[in-house]
């Protein structure tokens, strides 16, 4: 099941070499309530998803005018990334749990969340996912925001058949234990 998640390492090994070693701050902006125990599982889910890239994490509120970064991604958060919150019903009509922002066909180091859209569709799968289950929270989100670094980070709208860049990841690819 390992190779299911490495698709973060052979996109870095296979786009540029400069990304291996690349440093990367993360700046971190929630509209609404968090937990620190999902976001702290995300972060290490993404460390581990991408060995070689050195990740540095900021939240947007304790930046300073004077701050300079290298190389900079800004993540906002939408919904409740907490699993205490009442878990909302997904939509008929497949949406978005995440996505990186575009302009004139430019893929920007801006991605969007959708914390609420990662519950329900955790809460519908035929998974051990608890909805009080703060790890997998976090190691869903985690990989969410894999799957929009594989965009950002490679300046590609491509997708794989595989893996962690795949189109569409179920509950199952969100929340499973790598072996």
């Amino acid at each position: 099941m390992r190779p299911v998640f490495c698709a973060l390492l052979a996109l870095v090994t296979s786009t540029s070499s400069a990304l291996a070693t690349a440093k990367v701050t993360i700046i971190l902006q929630f509209d609404a309530r968090h937990s620190e125990p999902s976001i702290n599982e995300m972060k290490k889910e993404l460390q581990t998803l991408m060995p070689g890239i050195e990740l540095s994490w900021r939240q947007m509120d304790e930046l300073a005018a004077s701050d300079s970064f290298p190389s900079l991604v800004v993540v906002r958060f939408h919904g409740s990334c907490e699993t205490s919150a009442v878990t909302p019903t997904l939509p008929p009509e497949p949406s978005a749990l995440a996505y990186a922002q575009i302009s004139n066909g430019n893929i920007l180091p801006f991605a969007d969340v959708e914390c609420d859209r990662i519950r329900s569709l955790l809460a519908s799968g035929p998974t051990r996912y608890s909805s009080s289950n703060e790890r997998l929270l976090g190691r869903a989100i985690g990989r969410v925001l894999a799957h929009e670094l594989h965009h950002i980070l490679g300046r590609t709208r491509a997708h794989t058949a595989h893996d962690i860049t795949r189109q569409s990841l179920s509950p199952r690819d969100l929340i499973s234990d790598r072996t």
